[in-house]
């Protein structure tokens, strides 16, 4: 467990850096035009580490896990693009709790379809670090509106990363031809790529990647985002190889600390007495279940 450790803690790291570029790119260009930037450059880092690798001929035995690759992709797409339309419609705190959600999806799947079994503490746990991911982003409750249009889209974008990142553990444990990391974010990367040229062509967005030009701020922040969205499919599948998915998502909850404190350092953010608390919250609840997920997976070898 505790070499698994370290890429499991570096996760919301690099995915609450990744937030926070991409949220400034959005600010200039339109969704499917930073999108199309972002896996583009993510393309050309993947590419350039699997040749490396010496990995790029993999590529090409991907055809007994299309079907399965290409539902990857879709999500891929659609948890992006809803992700987005929320973050331009809603406020950026709400869409990161929000988002968070994905970890009572996650949950639920785990427990209806892969009938994993959750204690009380599993679930007590879950849920108080979600609690403290909404008093460290200060969401008022008292007026949280669900139901408006910006957090619907937050809300299927979570539901889609959830489903997703089954799918990607599905591919890797296939019984017969199972994927390597590198050949399932390629693929990934590439056919969402692909959707997003399609739908900034329908949507006539392509013409603002030539706003790049003479914008520094905004081509070091897709340029920062291309680098995130190619360590988050470097860590992320790492992490969904070797830990439970659920395990994975409650740790990601720790990422709306990374984005406080990276606007604390960045744009000097204040942190409040509720948000400080709300941080204690969340690295109390990540720290029981490490400990207890740990102990779990030392019982085995104690009998």
């Amino acid at each position: 467990m505790r070499a698994r450790l370290v890429p499991l803690l570096a996760l919301p790291v690099i995915w609450g850096g990744y937030y926070v570029a991409s949220h400034e790119a959005l600010a200039v260009m339109s969704v499917f035009s930073v999108g199309i930037v972002i896996r583009a450059l993510t393309l050309v880092l993947l590419t350039a580490l699997m040749a490396a690798r010496g990995e790029l001929k993999s590529l090409l035995q991907a055809r007994y896990v299309w079907k399965w690759l290409a539902m990857i992709g879709l999500m891929g797409f659609l948890l992006d693009t809803t992700a987005f339309i929320g973050l331009q419609l809603s406020p950026a705190g709400i869409g990161t709790a929000l988002l968070k959600c994905d970890v009572l999806f996650v949950n639920l799947i785990s427990v209806l379809v892969y009938k994993e079994r959750f204690t009380a503490l599993d679930w007590g746990l879950s849920l108080v670090m979600l609690l403290g991911v909404f008093l460290v982003l200060e969401i008022d409750f008292a007026h949280l509106d669900l139901f408006n249009v910006g957090n619907v889209f937050f809300i299927l974008s979570a539901l889609f990363v959830s489903i997703n990142a089954f799918l990607i553990k599905e591919v890797q444990h296939h019984p017969t031809h199972p994927a390597g990391d590198g050949t399932i974010a390629y693929y990934n990367n590439l056919i969402t790529l692909v959707l997003f040229s399609l739908a900034a062509l329908v949507t006539r967005q392509v013409g603002e990647v030539g706003r790049i030009a003479g914008n520094g701020g905004l081509a070091l922040a897709l340029l920062l985002s291309g680098v995130g969205q190619t360590l988050i499919y470097i860590v992320y599948y790492y992490d969904l190889r070797h830990e439970p998915v659920w395990l994975v998502k409650v740790i990601l909850l720790l990422m709306p600390l990374v984005a406080a404190v990276l606007g604390l350092l960045l744009f000097g953010d204040g942190m409040s007495a509720v948000q400080m608390a709300g941080f204690a919250i969340v690295l109390t609840g990540a720290l029981f279940i490490l400990l207890t997920h740990s102990r779990r997976q030392a019982q085995p070898s104690k009998r």
